[in-house]
């Protein structure tokens, strides 16, 4: 990875927009940054790291505290970089969370963080942050951790590399030489390994909770499985299932002797409930007799208040019929008086009819003489109107030549009506004259007047032809019902005829609610006539019934009569309750016999499923056994626990291959900026002295002091030494990430500071070292205040704060001779 362009925008003491193009710096070489103190030259190592990872290079700075308090409140926090790798050009934007003006309205609101990544090709850009961190770790193959541990030596970490131990390093080398399939090796391994031995475990648990729940009543042998239990059956579990054995052999011997005696117990006992049985069947006849006998007293009182019953039943439905054939005689002549009602109802009818007509002609009469009356008034008025209307055009008439001699005549003009040419008496025109206009309304009214004449005309005529009608048929229904023409008599007799029929009818209605009554009378009889037939039917057979199980109650008796006399024969001379005491004596040897041999019976199965279940866990814990010896040892040796071996797993092994290596290629370095003095060493003489604990070693460094001969620990360096040693162990370090297959490659290194330590010697030594580092297309950026490497170094970046007229923040300038 090598920067091409670094933008800062309102970041860190940049309050405005400022640009770092380092193309112009060359592709190899060393470059110095340089200038005042707190201007902000580390920033542009935090700069480079934000806008890859979205963290500073040193990790002091959190980037939400990022934004230039020197910046416009209008100017955007951000920065972007591009970047080439691999021969393609990259570039990525960041910018962390801050407050910005609201762009609707007053206020402050808040700017979000976010990244993007844009590809040298056709790709869509990244521009999830999650997406962006993700894609630039896969593209360079460094985490930020990785990437300021080989390429950035920041500020106040140069020791920090080089004084980690094995366990830290070991995360390093694991992510930079992709050691995981080793590490997950091992930890296979022993995971395996300890399921297998909790397996193991668990079988041997099962298999003692099984023998724990054996069953015995051996005293003897009931102490050998207690001292086998005190020993958890460790290396007797065999000895202790040939016990078990043994003791279900005995307990099946004393159950075929426990069936002998219950069968003996049984047959006596069949034997005795024999006789007994004889006895409690004569206590049940005579109890039955007993029982029969009380039955047929209460049957024969039954059947004689049922005789008694029936008598007087028959007396009372005898009255009922009586009183049920007085009653319907009403029924018969309520039905006589509605005929004649409906009767009377329709001459009603008719005679209602008759008199609607009749109401209905002398209505029609009163609206002919209204009608008349509206024609004599319309034709009055069609007179006085249309007399108006002539005399209106008359007068109009006569006032033309009033007209005439206003308008037309005048001296010297000849008269159009004479041709005179002297007009000695010309007519007045009169002041009251109608008009054209007066004489059209005059008209028009008449004209309206004429109509409603007319109207009247046409509707009088079709109301007397109606009446007409009406008449007639009025005569023919009262000639047809009343034998009557005369419209005046046809009213008087449909009126005393219709007041007659209405006071019969009244009448009938009165005699027919009396009969109405009489009827319903009538049916509640009838019914409860019927309802006592039916309790009578019923009390019959009822009675029927109950002679016919007295009937069979005689016979039963008489049975039972017969086998009480048999029982007695049978039962002469036996003594009840000896019976009864024996019989209670074998009912409990029989209880406890069951009991014995349900305990025996449990007691075998249970022995014979515990032996086939501990077969079965022996069996498994066995073959657990034999993996997991294989597995352990497997385990052991990978993970380095072997007893009396060096505690070095196979993934610490691997990376101390690659260690010597880098080591290897640091010491060149070293060896030269230290004159000879110091070599770096793994620590071999922890290794030897790890047999035991839980330390994990392999990967410590001590320093070969050639001068006195002696190696120490890489703390007892001073700064200058430890800056020397740290920066060629990082070369080294980057060296052997990029010589591996497929491995890492870094264009660029940054070193922040540490030069101030060293002697003008090794400050020349080192910095013949980073140019000889810088050779193969690789920049070398140094942070520093060291005068000396001012000029000794051609290409620089400056940067320097502003001051008064020139503004706030720090601004940048490059040098290039």
């Amino acid at each position: 990875m090598r920067p091409l362009k670094l933008i800062m925008s309102a970041f860190g003491p940049y309050a405005g927009q400022t640009v770092i193009d380092f193309s112009q710096l060359g592709e190899q070489g060393l470059y110095l940054i340089t200038g005042d103190t707190g201007a902000g030259k580390t920033v542009i190592f935090d700069a480079v790291s934000y806008a890859l990872y979205g963290q500073t290079s040193g990790g002091v700075r959190d980037a939400n505290m990022l934004r230039s308090q020197y910046a416009d409140a209008d100017t955007p926090t951000f920065v972007e970089l591009e970047f080439s790798f691999r021969g393609k050009c990259y570039r990525v934007k960041r910018n962390p969370e801050y407050r910005r003006p609201a762009k609707r309205g007053t206020g402050m609101t808040k700017e979000k963080a976010g990244a993007e990544l844009y590809y040298p090709d056709d790709r869509v850009p990244a521009t999830r942050m999650s997406e962006v961190d993700k894609s630039i770790v896969e593209l360079l193959g460094l985490n930020h951790k990785q990437f300021t541990q080989i390429t950035m030596i920041a500020q106040g970490q140069f020791r920090k590399f080089l004084d980690t131990n094995t366990d830290e390093r070991s995360k390093i080398f694991r992510d930079l030489f992709h050691t995981y399939f080793f590490q997950q090796l091992q930890d296979k391994l022993k995971q395996d390994a300890a399921a297998k031995r909790n397996e193991f475990a668990e079988q041997q648990r099962r298999s003692e909770q099984a023998l724990n729940g054996i069953s015995c009543i051996y005293p003897a042998y009931t102490e050998q499985l207690q001292s086998f239990a005190l020993r958890h059956y460790e290396g007797c579990v065999e000895e202790v299932l040939t016990l078990v054995d043994t003791i279900t052999a005995l307990d099946e011997k004393e159950q075929q002797q426990v069936a002998a005696a219950a069968a003996i117990v049984t047959k006596n006992l069949t034997a005795l409930q024999d006789s007994l049985g004889a006895i409690a069947k004569k206590q049940q006849l005579e109890k039955y007799m007993q029982t029969t006998e009380a039955k047929m007293v209460s049957m024969q009182k039954q059947l004689e208040q049922e005789a008694a019953a029936a008598v007087q039943r028959q007396e009372a439905l005898q009255k009922l019929e009586a009183e049920v054939n007085e009653a319907q005689k009403g029924e018969v002549e309520l039905a006589q008086l509605q005929t004649e009602r409906q009767q009377l109802a329709a001459r009603q009818r008719e005679l209602l009819q008759l008199q609607d007509m009749q109401q209905r002609y002398q209505r029609q009469e009163v609206v002919l003489l209204q009608k008349r009356q509206e024609y004599k008034q319309a034709c009055d008025n069609f007179n006085h109107l249309n007399e108006l209307s002539d005399t209106c055009f008359d007068r109009f008439l006569s006032a033309q030549a009033g007209l005439l001699a206003h308008d037309k005549l005048k001296p010297g003009k000849p008269c159009p009506v004479c041709g005179s040419c002297e007009h000695p008496q010309p007519v007045q025109l009169a002041q009251d004259a109608p008009t054209e206009n007066d004489v059209e309304q005059a008209r028009a009214k008449a004209e309206a007047a004429q109509k409603i004449r007319d109207g009247l005309i046409g509707e009088g005529k079709a109301l007397k032809e109606h009446l007409e009608l009406d008449k007639t048929l009025l005569l023919g229904k009262g000639v047809e019902l009343l034998g009557c023409d005369d419209l005046k008599l046809i009213a008087e007799r449909a009126q005393a005829e219709l007041k007659d029929v209405n006071n019969k009818i009244t009448a009938l209605r009165l005699k027919m609610g009396f009969l109405q009554e009489k009827v319903e009378q009538y049916r509640k009889l009838a019914k409860t006539l019927e309802q006592q037939k039916a309790v009578d039917k019923q009390a019959e057979a009822a009675a029927q019934s109950i002679r016919q199980q007295l009937a069979g109650a005689e016979g039963q008796l008489q049975e039972l009569k017969k086998q009480l006399a048999e029982q007695n024969e049978l039962l002469t001379d036996v003594d009840e309750q000896k019976l009864q005491q024996e019989h209670e004596k074998l009912l409990v040897q029989q209880r406890e016999l069951e009991l014995q041999d349900k305990r025996l019976y449990a007691a075998i199965k249970n022995n014979q499923r515990i032996k086939q279940e501990v077969s079965g866990y022996e069996a498994r814990r066995a073959a657990c056994e034999a993996e997991y010896s294989l597995i352990n040892s497997l385990s052991a040796t990978l993970n380095g626990t072997l007893t009396g071996k060096k505690r070095v797993n196979l993934e610490t092994y691997v990376q101390m291959h690659y260690f010597d290596k880098i080591l290897q290629r640091a010491n060149v370095r070293l060896l030269h900026m230290s004159r000879g003095q110091y070599e770096l060493c793994r620590d071999k003489m922890q290794d030897a002295d790890s047999k035991t604990g839980n330390s994990k070693t392999g990967l410590d460094l001590e320093v070969k002091d050639y001068y006195s001969g002696n190696l120490r620990s890489v703390k007892t360096l001073s700064g200058g030494e430890s800056f020397m040693a740290s920066l060629a162990l990082a070369l080294g370090l980057a060296d052997e990430v990029q010589s591996c297959a497929g491995g890492i490659q870094l264009d660029t290194m940054f070193v922040d500071e540490g030069f101030g330590s060293l002697d003008d010697s090794s400050l020349q030594q080192a910095i013949a070292t980073l140019q000889g580092l810088s050779e193969g297309h690789r920049l070398v950026g140094i942070i520093s205040h060291v005068h000396d490497l001012q000029e000794m170094i051609d290409k620089k970046i400056l940067v320097r704060k502003k001051r008064g007229q020139q503004g706030t923040g720090s601004e940048v300038a490059l040098v290039v001779d």
